[in-house]
């Protein structure tokens, strides 16, 4: 197959399901999947994106030309020859089938011709056929998924109230199409590459410009698509007399300059011109009155723009083709009727008799396709359980993955008319069952009791009802779904009826190609079957614009949504805080295994890309591999913080912990925080001032913190633990040019020289376990050489765009086990995680406030065990909005973000959350809950308890099939919207380099196909 580079066509392609390798142009890493031995593809039916049709064949003449040719007798002759030698041969090669089939076509092409659009043309928002005028309403998609079932119901109500506002507004007729239109990749990159400043291109590696190409196809090949519904309002006609004095006027125009006839002909045109402005003016206080009513709650549609109706009426035509929404000329105008001459021609429609199906053909930019459209028919619905139980019912198909599209057309019904009809209809039923007991004395069906108890619970709903809700409706549902063959139609049509069984069936009916016309406005419906009769709660339940709704559409990539139909899910990284005003403060909670590492280091990856400065600490090490990127090359570096490459001295407390800069913006004189005080400078002096008294203070109380943490459990249930490490490390002050070896010779001098023995006696026990630990290899990062203050990670670097903290070789403590059972080395993981943490904390707060910032923290736990370690989350969580910081804090339990005992609860700060597998666990769950803001008791329990769940997991490798989807999957929180996204990459080959580069086991999985 060939892919051409802006085959934006191939998101209405219902064939393409595997995607082939789009490689940009320059030097790309081989796919990621390159390596692995599979067999080579099979040909298949083939996407009528693929159709290639063959030459013409050109037939080069001959210079010479018989001059009897030129005779126009012998060629009239010759002419008729031949039209005689081909009817012959003709009549001899016809069979019965032939010439069975040849009048079927004939016949089929006459209905074709007999069928022409009802359209004459548009005026701004309003269509218009010969005899009726439709005002057209644009809603957009909205919101479903993880709301609660109170709060979905009320979106249907208010759907419903529009409808019967509409009704009373004396609409009758309503015509709803729902389009969809291909996710807009090409904007996207324009507004990617407008919101990053990207890093520089290096010679041999991935440049930007291939970076964004290669971004698109990726996103192309998952087929996503918007919803978008029309509301078409049918406007009142004119009046006969109206009708009647314009045709009076035309008819008296030729005797206005006669003397009599004249004056009756002025006359008449005066109350022609009268009754023309009279309605005029009550269809524009009409049409005032549909704004008002669409712009309401529950719609909230606005007028179609020139350039939406230019979309609607050519995808509308060309149904079964691609056509993206800049593939129309939008804002053109209105529509005259040469113009929908025109849009007749778009598309090349025939019909087979019998197959049911329609034929699509036509050229879109420059390339022909062809496919095969089957229109089902909404028919019989049995009572619908929404929102308690199912999906909405125009939603059920979308999970399937085909763009499809709805044409409804809708009666609405006033109370007096539903009355009226109820009360014939139960005329008729009590003279049936008066047919059967009275004339044949037998039992009557049970069926006509029980439409006769139906018919009065309508009678009764609509007297009784003053809200609105139970104003009834007619209406016939279409949905089309396009096949690159006939028999795929087929295939797709039925899945789709599976879909929706048992409670609704899908009817394919004959008269395929009325029916597809039938979705064009201003046609005509094809046939009054199945009309369908419900309530206007009950056509509201359809919410056909449902749809998953996160993110937005300029910033990285997470995967795509997994919850109704799939979409690719882009987050601007720095919209909370340069938009919203938030929190960065980002909580990444799963188990172990789900993927935590993987999905951080995709989105680390594209922040520097995008030109953010990066800092990771990621004790176990695998996104230290990020930094050997070509890409990358001499703007990454990577400071190992244990073993033998570690620096004496680098997590020193004291020097970690930085003083504010006095240049910095905010303690400049002319600050607006300063502008009414009397002497800025001294006000701006005093701030500076106090700030560096802060920062004093903090490294004392860090200091105490990572000793703290040194102590075994009785050393720290002693009396005064607390007071001497305090008095020790006040004594040594908080300045930058100490280190803790100091505080340890002010422990060792109060053992000595304290008046009280036991504060003496506490001192020494303490001093003699804090100099054990020091002298541990996993220490040195603490305790600097004598005479030194430590030689830490260099200062700010604008030429370093990532940094990478690792720490291996890290016993991290066993899970379950007491403290008192820890060993030495495995002691020493909480003030090395804690002190690590605070360096990260250093390197995005060093750096200028206006500089867009990443801060990845990995094994959030061990923060969280102390005092310390909450202080610093509650200090990223509230001072990330000033420094325009994305802190991404991953963690295994909710708990580290709630609060281990209630306290310290961090959910009213985050803006942004992702939840993964977090296992089984009740408390976990209700956590996770809690983070996501989501209630408790509505069904969210059971998304939280089955997202590890990919299949059945089993080491029986005839049973296993925890392989069919592999792609982790989250509930993402951003602002209100809560959706399911599959973190997949399977599309994104030109990522390979990176995806080898986090090759892990998790990180396979992440990949979305077979590991």
């Amino acid at each position: 197959m060939t892919t051409y580079d802006n085959d934006i066509a191939s998101l209405f392609d219902p064939q393409l399901e595997d995607p082939v390798p789009v490689i940009p142009p320059g030097a790309l890493p081989p796919s990621w999947a390159a390596g692995r031995h599979t067999p080579a593809p099979q040909p298949g039916p083939r996407a009528w994106s693929e159709v290639e049709y063959p030459p013409h064949p050109v037939t080069e003449m001959s210079e010479e030309v018989d001059a009897r040719a030129e005779d126009p007798a012998v060629l009239a002759e010759h002419t008729r020859n031949r039209e005689r030698r081909r009817k012959r041969s003709k009549r001899r090669g016809s069979t019965p089938a032939d010439r069975e089939k040849a009048a079927a076509k004939k016949r089929t092409d006459r209905a074709r011709k007999s069928v022409r659009l009802q359209l004459t043309g548009t005026s701004g928002h309003i269509t218009r056929t010969s005899k009726t005028s439709t005002a057209w309403f644009v809603q957009k998609q909205g919101p479903w998924n993880f709301r609660t079932t109170g709060k979905q119901r009320r979106f249907i109500q208010d759907e419903a109230m529009v409808l019967t506002n509409l009704q009373q507004a004396g609409v009758e007729r309503l015509h709803r199409r729902l389009v969809r239109t291909p996710f807009p990749v090409e904007q996207w990159a324009k507004d990617h590459d407008q919101w990053a400043t990207p890093i520089g291109d290096v010679p041999g590696a991935l440049s930007w410009a291939e970076y964004l190409r290669g971004q698109q196809h990726a996103m192309l090949w998952s087929n996503a698509t918007i919803k978008g519904r029309y509301w078409g309002i049918e406007l009142p006609q004119r009046s006969a007399l109206g009708i009647g004095l314009d045709y009076l006027a035309h008819a008296l125009g030729i005797v206005a300059n006669w003397p009599l006839l004249g004056t009756l002909s002025s006359l008449i045109t005066g109350w022609a011109d009268d009754a023309f402005a009279r309605e005029e003016t009550a269809l524009a206080d009409h049409l005032a009155e549909l704004d008002r009513i669409m712009a309401g709650r529950g719609v909230n549609a606005a007028p179609a723009s020139p350039a939406a109706i230019d979309y609607l009426l050519r995808r509308s035509a060309t149904i079964g083709l691609p056509l993206a929404a800049g593939g129309a000329t939008a804002g053109a105008g209105d529509w005259e009727e040469d113009d929908v001459a025109a849009l007749e021609d778009l598309t090349d429609l025939t019909l087979t008799p019998g197959d049911g199906y329609t034929t699509v053909a036509g050229v879109v930019e420059d390339r022909r396709y062809t496919g095969a459209v089957i229109v089902l028919t909404v028919g019989r619905m049995a009572p619908l359980p929404i929102p308690e139980r199912m999906l909405p019912w125009q939603v059920i198909g979308d999970p399937s993955g085909e763009p499809l599209e709805w044409s409804d057309r809708i009666e609405l019904h006033d109370k007096a008319q539903t009355i009226r009809t109820m009360r014939a209809l139960t005329g008729k039923i009590k003279s049936q069952f008066d047919h059967y007991t009275v004339e044949h004395d037998e039992d009557p069906p049970k069926e006509l009791a029980e439409q006769h108890t139906r018919v009065q619970d309508v009678i009764s709903d609509v007297e009784e009802d003053h809200s609105g809700l139970s104003t009834r409706t007619s209406g016939w549902y279409r949905v089309a779904i396009v096949g690159a063959t006939p028999n795929e139609a087929r295939k797709k049509a039925a899945g789709l009826r599976e879909m929706y069984k048992p409670h609704i069936a899908l009817e394919q009916e004959h008269g395929q190609f009325q029916l597809l016309r039938e979705f064009i406005p201003g046609e005509p419906l094809a046939n009054i079957a199945n009309k369908r009769h419900m309530d206007v709660e009950a056509v509201a339940a359809g919410m056909a614009t449902a749809s998953d709704r996160i993110g937005d559409r300029r910033g990285v990539v997470l995967g795509e949504t997994s919850s109704i139909a799939p979409r690719p899910v882009i987050w601007d990284l720095f919209a909370a805080h340069e938009i919203k005003h938030k929190s960065g403060l980002t909580p990444i909670v799963a188990v172990p295994g789900s993927g935590k590492t993987f999905l951080a280091g995709m989105i680390v990856y594209q922040a520097v890309r995008a030109g953010a400065y990066g800092v990771v600490h990621d004790p176990s090490g695998p996104l230290k591999e990020l930094a050997n990127l070509r890409e990358f090359q001499d703007i990454a570096r990577v400071y190992t913080l244990t073993g033998r490459d570690s620096r004496p001295g680098a997590l020193n407390p004291y020097r970690v912990i930085i003083d504010p800069r006095r240049d910095d913006p905010e303690y400049a004189a002319h600050h607006p925080d300063f502008a009414r005080a009397a002497d800025p400078y001294a006000a701006a002096q005093a701030k500076y001032d106090a700030d560096m008294r802060a920062a004093a203070a903090e490294r004392v109380e860090v200091a105490v913190s990572v000793l703290k943490m040194m102590l075994t459990e009785r050393h720290l249930d002693l009396e005064h633990t607390e007071s001497v490490l305090h008095l020790a490390a006040n004594r040594v002050g908080g300045d930058r040019n100490h280190n803790l070896g100091e505080v340890l010779h002010a422990i060792n001098a109060i053992s000595q020289d304290d008046p009280d023995q036991a504060v003496r006696t506490c001192a020494s026990g303490v001093y003699q376990q804090l100099e054990l630990m020091s002298r541990l290899a996993e220490a040195r990062v603490l305790f600097p050489e004598a005479g030194t203050v430590g030689s830490g990670v260099d200062d700010f670097d604008t030429d370093i765009r990532l940094t990478i903290l690792t720490m291996p070789g890290l016993q991290l403590p066993p899970e379950g086990v007491p403290s008192s059972q820890w060993t030495p080395q495995q002691r020493m993981t909480a003030p090395l995680m804690h002190m690590a943490a605070w360096l990260a904390n250093r390197l995005v707060y060093e750096k200028p406030r206006h500089v867009r910032k990443v801060l990845f923290l990995d094994e959030n736990k061990y923060l969280e065990s102390t005092g310390a370690g909450r202080t610093l989350n509650l200090r990223i969580a509230r001072d990330s909005r000033k420094f325009k910081v994305r802190a991404l804090v991953c963690s295994q339990l909710p708990d580290d973000f709630l609060g281990l005992d209630g306290t310290d609860d961090k959910t009213a700060l985050t803006y942004e959350v992702f939840v993964g597998d977090v296992g089984g666990d009740p408390h976990a769950i209700d956590g996770a809950l809690k983070l996501l803001k989501l209630p408790s008791r509505q069904g969210f329990e059971q998304f939280l308890a089955e997202l590890g769940s990919g299949g059945e997991d089993t080491l029986d490798e005839d049973t296993d099939t925890s392989y069919q989807d592999q792609a982790r999957r989250w509930m993402v929180r951003m602002a209100d919207d809560v959706e399911l996204v599959r973190s997949s990459w399977v599309h994104y080959v030109h990522l390979s380099h990176v995806f080898a580069a986090l090759n892990s086991s998790t990180a396979k999985n992440a990949l979305g196909g077979t590991a």
